[in-house]
């Protein structure tokens, strides 16, 4: 079994161990939050990270009316520009917590009276020591290929959330939810391994709050799978990316219930149209993926499972990726 698929089955213990910890933490910041009453959220983060704040682009407003806004590093580290953050939420991820400029943001933001908060798996560094809350992944050693640190994050994002709006229905959905990652994850090693042989590219399509899953299932697919993939919003794929597609082509479609599922399942048939393969993940009869908010979650942990599985069957090692060989990428 490969480090990867090992590691996506562990994810539904880590994220146990995570919603049996830190209860004060969540609590005591969902207050901050609720007297602080931001008018906004910004976000810090890249990589498999900046797809679990992609999440939270959509669930923040879905669950307070609060727009969200992805903030990039390379406005402070390369362009200098004069952030006012003052008496707003700024919320970083990061699996390390080491990366030169996620630190940098951070550090600027909490100087222009934004509160801090960080979704971290390294608590010995940097930005543990910086934040003004620390939300631990609780995720364990991990390998380079980012699973079980992904679900954690978007695990910890549902619970502040939680805790903010003091939804007290998320919270006793959110017990369910190992279980129903290691449902998903056996449902994800039942799926044909097979099914990127002979395709040379993929468009991983989904909408709404399943759109940060799609990105992250791209990722993997470039990563484990040296496959050329994209992710595109079933709203944008009509817009023009969908005339290269054809019979060299694997459309992924996540259609999940609550976030536009029906949408997704039409796009993916229009696209088979043009000649591509379809793999379509219609999670309609899952029960708690009825949650829309949960389901993003049951969505990316089967399409791990298989992932793993598919870069096996190319002949290729999902555990070393040829160019990326660290967990840290030094950025400024």
């Amino acid at each position: 079994m490969s480090q990867v698929l090992n590691e996506a089955q562990e994810a539904a213990d880590r994220v146990e161990a995570l919603l049996q910890a830190d209860a004060d933490v969540y609590r005591e910041l969902g207050r901050r939050l609720r007297e602080l009453n931001p008018q906004m959220v910004a976000t810090i983060a890249r990589g498999s990270s900046d797809h679990a704040a992609t999440f939270a682009s959509y669930l923040i407003p879905f669950c307070t009316g609060r727009p969200v806004s992805s903030l990039a590093p390379s406005l402070v580290t390369v362009l200098k520009a004069p952030l006012n953050l003052d008496k707003q939420f700024v919320l970083a991820i990061s699996q390390s917590g080491r990366s030169p400029d996620i630190v940098a943001t951070v550090d600027c933001v909490k100087k222009s009276g934004a509160l801090t908060a960080a979704i971290l798996n390294d608590l010995e560094s940097p930005l543990a020591k910086l934040a003004a809350t620390v939300l631990p992944q609780h995720a364990g050693r991990e390998g380079i290929a980012a699973t079980k640190t992904v679900l954690c994050t978007l695990t910890a994002i549902l619970r502040l959330v939680a805790e903010w709006t003091e939804d007290r229905d998320l919270l006793l959905r959110l017990k369910t939810l190992p279980a129903a990652l290691r449902d998903a994850h056996r449902a994800g090693l039942a799926l044909d391994e097979n099914l990127l042989k002979g395709v040379s590219d993929a468009y991983v399509l989904s909408r709404g709050l399943g759109l940060s899953s799609a990105l992250e299932v791209a990722l993997k697919l470039k990563e484990t799978c040296g496959m050329h993939a994209e992710a595109f919003s079933t709203a944008e794929v009509r817009h023009g990316p969908r005339e290269i597609v054809n019979q060299e082509f694997i459309v992924i479609a996540l259609a999940l219930p609550g976030s536009g599922g029906g949408d997704v399942k039409a796009a993916a048939q229009e696209l088979r149209a043009q000649g591509a393969r379809v793999m379509l993940l219609d999670l309609a009869n899952v029960p708690a993926a009825a949650d829309p908010r949960l389901a993003p979650l049951i969505g990316l942990q089967t399409l791990y499972a298989w992932l793993a599985r598919a870069s096996v069957a190319l002949g290729l090692d999902p555990d070393r990726p040829k160019t990326l060989t660290s967990k840290v990428v030094h950025t400024i």
